[in-house]
Protein backbone atom coordinates (compact mmCIF):
# COMPACT_ATOMS: atom_id res chain seq x y z
CA UNK A 1 0.00 0.00 0.00
CA UNK A 2 1.33 3.04 -0.88
CA UNK A 3 1.20 5.80 1.99
CA UNK A 4 1.10 9.47 2.14
CA UNK A 5 4.47 11.20 2.99
CA UNK A 6 3.24 12.09 6.60
CA UNK A 7 2.25 8.55 7.25
CA UNK A 8 5.14 7.31 5.41
CA UNK A 9 7.66 9.19 7.62
CA UNK A 10 6.33 8.36 10.59
CA UNK A 11 6.42 4.41 9.90
CA UNK A 12 9.93 4.33 8.62
CA UNK A 13 10.49 5.87 12.04
CA UNK A 14 8.95 2.55 13.80
CA UNK A 15 10.92 0.19 11.07
CA UNK A 16 14.03 1.15 11.55
CA UNK A 17 13.39 0.64 15.26
CA UNK A 18 11.89 -3.31 14.36
CA UNK A 19 15.01 -5.11 15.82
CA UNK A 20 14.88 -3.05 19.11
CA UNK A 21 12.72 -4.88 22.22
CA UNK A 22 10.82 -1.55 22.40
CA UNK A 23 8.54 -2.46 19.71
CA UNK A 24 7.65 -5.45 21.29
CA UNK A 25 6.06 -3.53 24.03
CA UNK A 26 2.48 -2.93 24.67
CA UNK A 27 2.46 0.80 25.67
CA UNK A 28 5.06 1.34 22.94
CA UNK A 29 3.35 -0.26 19.95
CA UNK A 30 -0.24 1.28 21.25
CA UNK A 31 1.32 4.72 21.85
CA UNK A 32 2.39 4.52 18.33
CA UNK A 33 -0.46 3.00 16.56
CA UNK A 34 -2.74 5.76 18.26
CA UNK A 35 -0.17 8.55 16.83
CA UNK A 36 0.36 6.87 13.49
CA UNK A 37 -3.52 6.97 12.42
CA UNK A 38 -3.82 11.10 13.39
CA UNK A 39 -1.26 11.25 10.67
CA UNK A 40 -3.14 9.27 8.13
CA UNK A 41 -5.57 9.97 5.93
CA UNK A 42 -9.24 8.91 5.72
CA UNK A 43 -8.17 6.61 3.61
CA UNK A 44 -5.59 5.11 5.09
CA UNK A 45 -7.51 4.89 8.46
CA UNK A 46 -10.34 3.13 6.67
CA UNK A 47 -7.84 -0.15 5.11
CA UNK A 48 -4.85 0.23 8.29
CA UNK A 49 -7.25 -0.71 11.20
CA UNK A 50 -4.48 -3.16 13.64
CA UNK A 51 -0.72 -2.58 13.69
CA UNK A 52 -0.35 -6.76 14.13
CA UNK A 53 -1.22 -6.68 10.23
CA UNK A 54 0.81 -4.33 9.18
CA UNK A 55 4.41 -5.42 7.80
CA UNK A 56 7.58 -2.89 8.41
CA UNK A 57 10.24 -5.62 7.39
CA UNK A 58 10.78 -4.11 3.87
CA UNK A 59 11.35 -0.38 5.54
CA UNK A 60 13.50 -2.28 8.39
CA UNK A 61 15.66 -3.91 5.25
CA UNK A 62 16.06 -0.45 3.61
CA UNK A 63 17.85 1.12 6.92
CA UNK A 64 19.80 -2.35 7.29
CA UNK A 65 21.15 -2.26 3.42
CA UNK A 66 21.88 1.52 4.50
CA UNK A 67 24.24 1.25 7.63
CA UNK A 68 25.47 -1.73 5.76
CA UNK A 69 26.38 0.97 2.99
CA UNK A 70 28.24 3.23 5.24
CA UNK A 71 30.29 0.83 6.83
CA UNK A 72 32.18 0.19 3.29
CA UNK A 73 32.43 3.77 2.02
CA UNK A 74 35.87 4.48 0.56
CA UNK A 75 38.01 6.89 2.95
CA UNK A 76 37.67 9.75 0.32
CA UNK A 77 33.81 9.72 0.69
CA UNK A 78 33.86 9.63 4.51
CA UNK A 79 36.68 12.49 4.07
CA UNK A 80 33.93 14.20 2.10
CA UNK A 81 31.23 13.55 4.15
CA UNK A 82 33.56 14.97 7.09
CA UNK A 83 34.02 18.11 5.55
CA UNK A 84 30.34 18.59 4.90
CA UNK A 85 29.72 18.31 8.90
CA UNK A 86 32.46 20.57 9.22
CA UNK A 87 31.39 23.12 7.11
CA UNK A 88 28.23 23.01 8.65
CA UNK A 89 29.79 23.12 12.30
CA UNK A 90 31.58 26.39 10.64
CA UNK A 91 28.92 28.11 9.79
CA UNK A 92 26.00 27.65 12.51
CA UNK A 93 28.28 26.29 15.69
CA UNK A 94 29.75 28.88 16.69
CA UNK A 95 28.51 32.59 18.12
CA UNK A 96 29.89 35.65 19.27
CA UNK A 97 29.93 36.35 23.08
CA UNK A 98 31.53 39.34 24.38
CA UNK A 99 33.47 39.47 21.34
CA UNK A 100 34.94 36.42 21.50
CA UNK A 101 33.95 33.48 19.05
CA UNK A 102 32.63 30.65 21.07
CA UNK A 103 31.89 27.24 20.09
CA UNK A 104 28.02 26.34 20.39
CA UNK A 105 27.35 22.66 22.11
CA UNK A 106 23.92 21.53 20.80
CA UNK A 107 23.30 23.75 17.38
CA UNK A 108 21.21 21.11 15.97
CA UNK A 109 17.25 20.50 16.92
CA UNK A 110 16.12 17.23 17.77
CA UNK A 111 15.21 15.42 14.44
CA UNK A 112 11.56 13.94 15.01
CA UNK A 113 10.79 9.96 15.74
CA UNK A 114 9.01 8.09 18.41
CA UNK A 115 10.01 8.70 22.25
CA UNK A 116 11.67 5.89 24.24
CA UNK A 117 11.98 7.34 27.74
CA UNK A 118 13.69 5.31 30.18
CA UNK A 119 11.91 2.18 32.15
CA UNK A 120 8.14 1.33 31.16
CA UNK A 121 7.77 4.95 30.07
CA UNK A 122 3.75 5.22 29.91
CA UNK A 123 4.36 8.07 26.75
CA UNK A 124 6.82 5.65 24.97
CA UNK A 125 6.11 5.35 21.49
CA UNK A 126 3.84 8.78 20.73
CA UNK A 127 5.52 10.69 18.16
CA UNK A 128 7.90 13.34 18.44
CA UNK A 129 7.09 16.07 16.02
CA UNK A 130 9.63 18.20 14.02
CA UNK A 131 10.74 21.59 15.79
CA UNK A 132 9.81 23.85 13.50
CA UNK A 133 11.25 27.39 13.40
CA UNK A 134 7.58 28.67 14.87
CA UNK A 135 8.36 26.82 17.97
CA UNK A 136 12.04 27.85 18.45
CA UNK A 137 12.58 31.37 20.39
CA UNK A 138 15.62 33.15 19.61
CA UNK A 139 18.18 34.59 22.56
CA UNK A 140 20.83 37.76 21.67
CA UNK A 141 21.65 40.87 21.98
CA UNK A 142 20.07 43.62 21.23
CA UNK A 143 22.52 44.68 19.12
CA UNK A 144 23.26 42.00 17.68
CA UNK A 145 22.21 40.62 13.72
CA UNK A 146 19.47 38.16 14.92
CA UNK A 147 19.84 34.97 12.36
CA UNK A 148 17.46 34.85 9.47
CA UNK A 149 14.72 31.82 10.04
CA UNK A 150 14.84 29.24 7.07
CA UNK A 151 12.51 31.22 3.91
CA UNK A 152 8.92 31.21 4.71
CA UNK A 153 9.07 31.03 8.11
CA UNK A 154 9.75 32.91 11.53
CA UNK A 155 10.89 32.31 14.92
CA UNK A 156 8.42 32.29 17.63
CA UNK A 157 10.19 35.32 19.73
CA UNK A 158 13.14 37.21 19.69
CA UNK A 159 14.42 37.88 23.28
CA UNK A 160 17.37 39.66 25.11
CA UNK A 161 17.98 38.48 28.27
CA UNK A 162 21.36 38.36 29.91
CA UNK A 163 20.67 36.25 32.97
CA UNK A 164 20.28 33.10 31.37
CA UNK A 165 23.40 31.10 29.14
CA UNK A 166 20.63 29.46 26.47
CA UNK A 167 21.11 30.96 22.68
CA UNK A 168 17.66 29.10 21.97
CA UNK A 169 14.84 27.42 23.20
CA UNK A 170 11.48 24.97 22.00
CA UNK A 171 9.35 23.33 24.12
CA UNK A 172 9.66 19.12 23.28
CA UNK A 173 5.92 18.00 22.04
CA UNK A 174 5.89 15.05 24.51
CA UNK A 175 6.57 16.47 28.17
CA UNK A 176 5.95 20.08 27.37
CA UNK A 177 9.56 20.40 28.78
CA UNK A 178 12.04 23.52 26.93
CA UNK A 179 15.24 22.06 25.53
CA UNK A 180 17.94 24.50 24.60
CA UNK A 181 20.84 25.56 22.50
CA UNK A 182 23.71 25.76 25.16
CA UNK A 183 27.50 26.99 24.62
CA UNK A 184 30.33 24.17 24.85
CA UNK A 185 31.45 22.85 28.14
CA UNK A 186 34.85 24.33 27.00
CA UNK A 187 33.60 27.73 26.09
CA UNK A 188 34.92 30.85 28.53
CA UNK A 189 31.41 31.74 30.29
CA UNK A 190 30.25 27.56 30.99
CA UNK A 191 34.39 27.39 32.08
CA UNK A 192 33.98 29.97 34.64
CA UNK A 193 30.53 28.39 35.96
CA UNK A 194 32.71 25.37 36.26
CA UNK A 195 35.43 26.94 38.09
CA UNK A 196 33.06 28.60 40.59
CA UNK A 197 31.68 25.74 41.72
CA UNK A 198 34.78 24.05 42.14
CA UNK A 199 36.06 26.71 44.28
CA UNK A 200 32.93 26.47 46.26
CA UNK A 201 34.10 22.59 46.91
CA UNK A 202 37.45 23.71 47.63
CA UNK A 203 36.33 26.06 50.02
CA UNK A 204 34.21 22.99 51.03
CA UNK A 205 36.78 20.66 52.36
CA UNK A 206 37.34 22.93 55.53
CA UNK A 207 34.00 22.25 56.93
CA UNK A 208 33.66 18.86 56.17
CA UNK A 209 33.86 17.05 59.61
CA UNK A 210 31.63 20.37 60.59
CA UNK A 211 28.87 19.40 58.11
CA UNK A 212 29.50 15.33 59.25
CA UNK A 213 28.50 16.75 63.01
CA UNK A 214 25.70 18.83 62.03
CA UNK A 215 23.50 16.31 59.70
CA UNK A 216 24.41 13.25 62.66
CA UNK A 217 23.06 15.70 65.03
CA UNK A 218 19.98 16.37 62.83
CA UNK A 219 19.07 13.30 62.71
CA UNK A 220 17.34 13.71 66.22
CA UNK A 221 15.41 16.96 64.79
CA UNK A 222 11.93 17.45 65.38
CA UNK A 223 11.34 18.62 62.05
CA UNK A 224 10.41 15.79 59.38
CA UNK A 225 12.42 17.87 56.43
CA UNK A 226 15.43 18.20 58.66
CA UNK A 227 15.65 15.06 59.47
CA UNK A 228 15.36 13.80 55.75
CA UNK A 229 17.80 16.29 54.71
CA UNK A 230 20.22 15.01 57.07
CA UNK A 231 19.79 11.67 55.88
CA UNK A 232 20.44 12.66 52.11
CA UNK A 233 23.80 14.45 52.98
CA UNK A 234 24.69 11.07 54.88
CA UNK A 235 23.66 8.98 51.53
CA UNK A 236 25.70 11.57 49.68
CA UNK A 237 28.58 11.81 51.75
CA UNK A 238 29.09 8.40 52.02
CA UNK A 239 27.80 6.35 48.97
CA UNK A 240 28.62 9.53 46.02
CA UNK A 241 32.17 7.74 45.53
CA UNK A 242 31.11 4.13 44.83
CA UNK A 243 29.50 5.29 41.80
CA UNK A 244 31.25 4.27 38.81
CA UNK A 245 29.48 7.22 36.77
CA UNK A 246 29.76 9.51 39.66
CA UNK A 247 25.47 9.77 40.31
CA UNK A 248 23.40 9.32 43.68
CA UNK A 249 19.94 9.36 43.64
CA UNK A 250 19.34 9.84 47.22
CA UNK A 251 16.19 11.77 47.03
CA UNK A 252 14.37 8.87 45.44
CA UNK A 253 14.61 7.11 48.45
CA UNK A 254 11.78 6.96 50.85
CA UNK A 255 10.43 5.20 53.92
CA UNK A 256 8.94 2.47 51.97
CA UNK A 257 12.15 1.17 50.57
CA UNK A 258 13.96 0.48 53.69
CA UNK A 259 12.99 -2.40 55.89
CA UNK A 260 14.73 -2.67 59.52
CA UNK A 261 16.01 -5.76 61.10
CA UNK A 262 16.41 -7.17 64.87
CA UNK A 263 20.07 -6.67 65.87
CA UNK A 264 22.78 -9.37 65.80
CA UNK A 265 26.07 -9.64 67.03
CA UNK A 266 25.43 -6.06 68.67
CA UNK A 267 25.04 -4.29 64.81
CA UNK A 268 21.43 -3.09 63.70
CA UNK A 269 20.71 -4.56 59.84
CA UNK A 270 18.66 -2.86 57.22
CA UNK A 271 17.72 -3.48 53.47
CA UNK A 272 16.39 -1.32 51.21
CA UNK A 273 14.95 -0.98 47.13
CA UNK A 274 14.87 2.30 44.78
CA UNK A 275 15.05 2.68 41.32
CA UNK A 276 18.05 4.77 41.26
CA UNK A 277 19.52 6.62 38.11
CA UNK A 278 18.72 5.52 35.18
CA UNK A 279 15.76 3.61 36.58
CA UNK A 280 18.44 0.59 37.59
CA UNK A 281 17.09 -0.32 41.07
CA UNK A 282 20.09 -0.32 44.02
CA UNK A 283 19.57 -2.35 46.39
CA UNK A 284 21.38 -1.08 49.96
CA UNK A 285 22.12 -4.11 52.56
CA UNK A 286 23.18 -2.72 55.41
CA UNK A 287 24.92 -4.80 58.83
CA UNK A 288 27.23 -7.66 58.27
CA UNK A 289 29.09 -8.03 55.10
CA UNK A 290 27.48 -11.19 53.10
CA UNK A 291 29.75 -13.61 52.65
CA UNK A 292 30.55 -13.35 48.49
CA UNK A 293 29.37 -15.94 46.30
CA UNK A 294 33.46 -15.60 45.17
CA UNK A 295 36.08 -13.59 45.40
CA UNK A 296 38.73 -11.55 42.98
CA UNK A 297 41.97 -10.43 43.97
CA UNK A 298 42.54 -6.77 43.59
CA UNK A 299 45.27 -4.56 44.16
CA UNK A 300 46.15 -4.18 47.78
CA UNK A 301 45.08 -7.46 47.99
CA UNK A 302 41.18 -6.29 48.97
CA UNK A 303 38.70 -8.49 47.17
CA UNK A 304 35.81 -7.48 45.46
CA UNK A 305 32.72 -9.34 46.01
CA UNK A 306 30.18 -10.33 42.96
CA UNK A 307 27.73 -12.33 41.71
CA UNK A 308 28.27 -15.29 39.30
CA UNK A 309 26.31 -13.58 36.96
CA UNK A 310 28.47 -10.13 36.78
CA UNK A 311 29.15 -9.69 32.95
CA UNK A 312 31.50 -6.45 33.90
CA UNK A 313 32.98 -5.67 37.20
CA UNK A 314 33.53 -2.30 38.85
CA UNK A 315 36.48 -1.46 40.69
CA UNK A 316 36.78 -2.10 44.78
CA UNK A 317 38.00 0.21 46.68
CA UNK A 318 40.72 -1.58 48.72
CA UNK A 319 40.17 -1.27 52.20
CA UNK A 320 36.52 -0.63 52.44
CA UNK A 321 33.53 -2.73 53.31
CA UNK A 322 31.64 -1.58 50.39
CA UNK A 323 31.29 -3.30 47.09
CA UNK A 324 29.31 -2.00 43.59
CA UNK A 325 27.59 -5.14 42.03
CA UNK A 326 26.25 -5.07 38.71
CA UNK A 327 24.33 -7.79 37.51
CA UNK A 328 23.87 -6.33 32.99
CA UNK A 329 20.87 -9.68 32.68
CA UNK A 330 19.09 -8.26 35.11
CA UNK A 331 19.63 -4.74 35.88
CA UNK A 332 20.29 -4.37 39.51
CA UNK A 333 22.57 -2.45 41.44
CA UNK A 334 23.75 -3.69 44.64
CA UNK A 335 25.79 -1.84 47.32
CA UNK A 336 27.09 -3.73 50.37
CA UNK A 337 27.22 -1.44 53.78
CA UNK A 338 28.70 -2.70 56.34
CA UNK A 339 27.34 -1.14 59.34
CA UNK A 340 25.80 1.28 57.50
CA UNK A 341 22.67 1.87 59.91
CA UNK A 342 24.51 0.30 63.42
CA UNK A 343 26.22 2.59 65.87
CA UNK A 344 24.84 5.65 64.89
CA UNK A 345 24.73 5.23 61.14
CA UNK A 346 28.58 4.75 60.34
CA UNK A 347 30.26 2.86 57.06
CA UNK A 348 32.65 0.79 58.49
Amino acid sequence: MRLSVKAEEVATFYGRMLDHEYTTKEVFRKNFFNDWRKEMTVEEREVIKSLDKCDFTEIHRYFVDKAAARKVLTREEKQKLKEEAEKLQQEFGYCILDGHREKIGNFKTEPPGLFRGRGDHPKMGMLKRRVMPEDVVINCSRDSKIPKPPAGHQWKEVRSDNTVMWLAAWTESIQNTIKYVMLNPCSKLKGEKAWQKFETARRLRGFVDEIRSQYQADWKSQEMKTRQRAVALYFIDKVRGLLAADTVGCCSLRVEHVQLHPEADGCQHASGSLVGKSVLRDELIGGRRQKPTHKRKRRGGAHCSAPATVKRRPRCRPGRGVALRPDRTSQPFTVLLRGALGNGMRVA
